[in-house]
C-alpha cells in the first residue's frame, strides 16, 4: 500500500471520527459510526497482511549486544579517550566484521557517549559464539622480532624466579585448531621485543587464500609499511618475526629474504573459517577495546515456540473472557466481545502501520489488553442496568449509560496511559515492547468500547433485535456499611506489607535477578515428551569450564511447563558462564531440546537499570498524582495515591515470596499495576462525587457507602475479567510471560481490594481529621463547573 493511499485512508478515518463525535443526529451517528468501524477494521486487516508486524529478537531469534568502548592506547603509550568519532568508527568496523556481504539484517546505533547497541535478528544458535568473538576482538596487530635464543632465555628467566630480560618480554602462542577442528597442543611461548618493531596500522588490506601448504592470511602493506618491513627484514634476515594479534602470537615465521615487496604472509594451521576470520579482523582493527555489558541470544526454534504459546494464551484468554461476558450479560456480552475482536484488529493494524516491534512482553501486553478492554464495557453495562432499573427505555438508558461512564473511562485510561508513556520513554529493550502494546491497546480499547459497541447497540435496538438487557446479578442491591470494616482491612494490609518487606530484607541481594545485579540466564525449552534428568544436568554443569580453565561457579536450575507440552529449564549463573552453559546443554542434549534463549547483564548495566527503574516509578507516581489533583479534590487524590503506594510496594516482596527474582519486567508490571489500581479507584471516586452532586440526604459517610456499594458489582466483575488472561499466562506462558503474569495477578487482586477498603476510608479519614466538609467542596466544584459550562454555551450563542 502506497504512502499516499495510507495518508488518504488515515485522513478519511480522522474526518469520519470528527463527524461521529460532532453529530447529534441519531441516524447520521449510526451510519457514520458503521462506516468508520468498517473502514478502520478493513484498513487494519489489510495493513497487517501487507506489512506484517516486525518481530523482536526474542520472538524471531537472533542476538542483541550492548557494548561499551574502553580507552585505547596511542602510539606513544598514552590513553586514547573514547570520542564520538571513535564510536562511529567502531560501528563502521563492526559492520564490516559482522556483515561483510551486506546481506544480514544488522542494526547498530550509539547509546550514550561510549556504547553501541547491536541487533542481529535471524542469527543461528551455532553462530552466537562467533558473533561474540568478532565483537570483542580488537585485532591489534604487531610485528616483533623473536630473541635468537628464545627457548634457552625463557628457561633461564624461569630458573631465576621470573627476572625479566631487559628489552624483551614473553608472549604466548594463541590456542588454535587443526584442519580437523581439534585443538593443537600448547605451543608454549617466545621471548620477543617489549616494543613493536612495526605496528599493524600499515596494513592496507588483508585476505585469506590457500595453497599446497594450507590456508594462509596475506597482508598488503602501504608504501610506508612496505619500506619499514623491508628495513626490518634487511637487519634481521634469518631470524624469526612474531606476528602478534591482541597480545598472542599467531605465528613466528623466519625472515628468509630482505625484500618482501609490500606483502607479508601469516601461516598457522588455519582452516578456511579461521583464516577468513583473521583476515577480516586484521583489515578492520578496533582502536578502542570493547566490553560486552549485556547480551541476549535466542534460537529461532525458541522464538517460534514463544509465538505459538502466545497464540494459545491469547485464544484461551479470549475464550474465558467470552464465556464470562456471555454468562453475565447474555447478548450484550456478545456485543462486547465483537468490540474486543475489532479492538485487537485495530491494535495489530496500528503496530503494523507504524512498524512497532512485537516482543515477548508485548504478547503479555496484548493479553492484558484483552482483560482491560472488557473493563470499560462492564462499566457501561452496569450503568445501563441501573438506568433500566430506574425506568428508562432501552434507547435512552443506553445514551445515559455511555454519557455517565465516559468520565470514569477517560480518567482511568489516561492514568494508565501516563504509566505506559513513562515506561516507553525511560525503559529500553523488551520492556519498551510491552509499553508500546499497552499504549496502542488502551487507545484501541477506548475505540472498541465507546464507538464499536455503541454503534452495534444502535443497530440492534433500532431494528428491534434487542428490546431488553438481561444480566446476572452477583451483588444484591443493598447498602453495606463498608467503611465500618476499614480498620480491620487496613490492619491486614499493614501485616501483608510487613511480610512483603521482610521477605525482601531476608533474601537481600538474592531478591534481584540478573537485570539488576548482573549475571546470566539461560532458558532451554525441551521438546514435548522429552526430559533431561536433574542428575544428568547437574553432572554436565559441574564439569563445565570457562575459557580460562576456571569453574563456571554457582548455578541455579529451575523448571516450568509450557503451553506446547514441553518443559523449560531456566539456569541462572555468573556472567561469564552463560554462553558456556547454553552451548553445552544444547550440544549434550540436542535430541531433547527445542531451542534456547540466553541473556547476560553486566553489573554496570544492572546498577543503571535499578536507578532508571526507580526514576520511572517515581515519575509515574508523581504524574498520576498531578493528574488526580487536577481532576479531583485533594482528599481524593491523597487517598488514591496512598492506595497506589499500597499496591505497588506490596508486589515485589510477594513475588519474591512466591519464588521469583525481580527483573525489569517486574518494573513494567508495577507501572501497569499503578494504572490498573488508579483505574479501579477512579471509578469508585467518580461514583462518590456523582452521589454527592446528586444532592441526596445523609452524612458524607452514608453517601460514600452508597456509592461504594453501587460500584461493588462492577469492581468484582472487572477483577475476574482482567485476572482471567493473567491466570492463563501463569499456567501456559513461558518463563518471560510468567515473570509478568505473577506481579500483574497479585496487583489486580490488590488494586480491586484497595480501591474499596483502603482508598475510600482514607478519603473519609482525611476529611474528618482536617474538619473540612468534603460534601461542600464537591458541590462547590460542581457548581463552578456548571457556571463555566453555561458561560461557554452563552458565548457560543452570541
Amino acid at each position: 500500500m502506497s504512502p499516499i493511499v495510507t495518508f488518504l485512508i488515515g485522513a478519511a478515518i480522522l474526518l469520519m471520527l470528527l463527524f461521529y463525535i460532532g453529530t447529534v443526529v441519531h441516524k447520521s451517528k449510526r451510519l457514520i459510526g458503521s462506516a468508520l468501524i468498517l473502514l478502520m477494521t478493513a484498513f487494519s486487516v489489510i495493513t497487517v497482511k501487507n506489512l506484517s508486524i516486525p518481530l523482536g529478537i526474542d520472538l524471531k531469534g537472533g542476538s542483541e549486544f550492548v557494548v561499551e568502548l574502553q580507552k585505547g592506547k596511542a602510539d606513544d603509550g598514552t590513553e586514547k579517550p573514547v570520542t564520538a568519532e571513535s564510536v562511529q568508527q567502531a560501528i563502521a568496523i563492526l559492520e564490516k566484521r559482522l556483515n561483510p556481504e551486506g546481506t544480514k539484517d544488522l542494526t547498530m546505533q550509539p547509546q550514550g557517549a561510549d556504547r553501541i547497541l547491536i541487533q542481529m535478528p535471524g542469527v543461528k544458535a551455532e553462530e552466537f559464539a562467533d558473533v561474540r568473538a568478532k565483537i570483542q576482538q580488537v585485532a591489534h596487530l604487531e610485528f616483533r622480532i623473536v630473541h635468537q635464543s628464545s627457548s634457552s632465555k625463557l628457561a633461564e628467566i624461569k630458573a631465576n624466579g621470573g627476572v625479566k630480560e631487559p628489552g624483551w618480554e614473553e608472549a604466548k602462542y594463541k590456542k588454535q585448531l587443526d584442519k580437523d577442528g581439534k585443538e593443537i597442543p600448547d605451543r608454549g611461548s617466545e621471548l620477543v621485543r617489549n616494543r613493536p618493531d612495526m605496528e599493524g596500522r600499515y596494513v592496507k588490506s588483508a585476505f585469506a587464500n590457500t595453497d599446497a601448504e594450507g590456508w594462509k592470511v596475506y597482508l598488503n602493506l602501504d608504501s610506508a609499511g612496505s619500506k619499514l618491513f623491508d628495513d626490518i627484514a634487511a637487519v634481521n634476515k634469518g631470524r624469526q618475526l612474531a606476528i602478534i594479534v591482541d597480545g598472542e602470537i599467531i605465528s613466528a615465521p623466519t625472515l628468509q629474504t630482505d625484500h618482501f615487496g609490500g606483502t607479508a604472509v601469516i601461516s598457522g594451521n588455519f582452516n578456511q573459517k579461521s583464516a577468513f576470520q583473521l583476515a577480516t579482523l586484521l583489515e578492520n582493527p578496533l582502536e578502542n577495546p570493547m566490553t560486552i555489558l549485556s547480551e541476549s541470544a535466542v534460537s529461532s526454534a525458541y522464538g517460534q515456540s514463544s509465538i505459538d504459546q502466545g497464540k494459545w494464551v491469547g485464544i484461551a484468554g479470549l475464550a474465558i473472557t467470552t464465556l464470562f461476558m456471555l454468562f453475565i450479560y447474555r447478548l450484550a456480552g456478545l456485543i462486547a466481545i465483537v468490540g474486543l475482536v475489532i479492538n485487537l484488529a485495530i491494535l495489530f493494524g496500528g503496530m503494523s502501520l507504524f512498524q512497532f516491534t512485537l516482543t515477548m512482553p508485548g504478547i503479555a501486553g496484548i493479553v492484558l489488553t484483552i482483560g482491560m478492554a472488557v473493563d470499560a464495557n462492564v462499566l457501561i453495562y452496569e450503568r445501563l442496568r441501573e438506568e433500566m432499573e430506574a425506568g428508562r427505555t432501552l434507547a435512552s438508558a443506553l445514551e445515559a449509560a455511555y454519557d455517565k461512564a465516559f468520565s470514569a473511562i477517560a480518567d482511568s485510561n489516561i492514568t494508565t496511559l501516563i504509566s505506559a508513556i513513562i515506561l516507553f520513554v525511560i525503559s529500553g529493550g523488551l520492556v519498551k515492547g510491552f509499553a508500546i502494546t499497552l499504549m496502542i491497546g488502551l487507545l484501541s480499547s477506548m475505540i472498541g468500547a465507546l464507538i464499536v459497541t455503541r454503534v452495534i447497540f444502535m443497530w440492534v435496538i433500532d431494528k428491534g433485535i434487542l428490546k431488553k438487557i438481561t444480566t446476572t446479578k452477583i451483588i444484591p442491591d443493598k447498602i453495606f456499611d463498608v467503611l465500618a470494616k476499614a480498620k480491620g482491612f487496613i490492619l491486614a494490609s499493614l501485616v501483608i506489607t510487613a511480610i512483603s518487606f521482610a521477605t525482601l530484607g531476608y533474601k537481600g541481594a538474592a531478591s534481584f535477578g540478573i537485570d539488576f545485579r548482573g549475571g546470566a540466564l539461560v532458558h532451554v525449552e525441551l521438546k514435548p515428551g522429552k526430559n533431561i534428568a536433574d542428575a544428568d544436568l547437574d553432572t554436565l554443569l559441574k564439569g563445565l569450564k570457562l575459557e580460562n580453565g576456571k569453574s563456571i561457579g554457582s548455578y541455579y536450575p529451575q523448571r516450568k511447563g509450557t503451553a506446547t507440552g514441553g518443559d523449560v529449564i531456566a539456569i541462572r549463573s555468573e556472567f561469564d558462564a552463560g554462553p558456556v552453559i547454553a552451548q553445552a546443554v544444547q550440544a549434550k542434549f540436542a535430541d531433547a531440546t527445542l531451542g534456547a534463549q540466553s541473556s547476560r547483564v553486566g553489573a554496570v548495566i544492572g546498577t543503571e537499570s535499578a536507578k532508571t527503574s526507580l526514576i520511572a516509578l517515581a515519575v509515574a507516581l508523581v504524574g498520576i498524582f498531578i493528574y488526580l489533583m487536577a481532576r479531583f479534590e485533594f482528599a481524593f487524590a491523597l487517598g488514591a495515591i496512598v492506595a497506589l503506594f499500597h499496591d505497588v510496594l506490596m508486589v515485589p516482596g510477594l513475588c519474591v515470596l512466591f519464588g521469583q527474582e525481580l527483573s525489569l519486567i517486574h518494573i513494567g508490571a508495577m507501572l501497569t499495576i499503578a494504572g490498573y489500581s488508579i483505574n479501579d479507584t477512579i471509578v469508585v471516586f467518580d461514583r462518590i462525587r456523582e452521589t454527592i452532586q446528586r444532592g441526596g440526604a445523609g452524612t458524607i459517610r452514608e453517601l460514600m457507602n452508597e456509592a461504594i456499594c453501587k460500584t461493588l458489582s462492577r469492581t468484582l466483575l472487572t477483577g475476574p475479567t482482567a485476572l482471567a488472561p493473567m491466570i492463563v499466562l501463569l499456567f501456559l506462558g513461558n518463563p518471560a510471560m510468567l515473570e509478568f503474569a505473577m506481579p500483574i495477578t497479585i496487583g489486580v487482586v490488590l488494586g480491586t481490594y484497595s480501591s474499596i477498603f483502603i482508598a475510600s476510608p482514607l478519603v473519609l479519614w482525611y476529611a474528618t481529621k482536617t474538619g473540612q466538609s468534603l460534601k461542600r467542596k464537591v458541590l462547590d466544584t460542581h457548581e463552578q463547573a456548571q457556571k463555566a459550562a453555561a458561560a461557554v454555551a452563552a458565548a457560543k450563542t452570541v
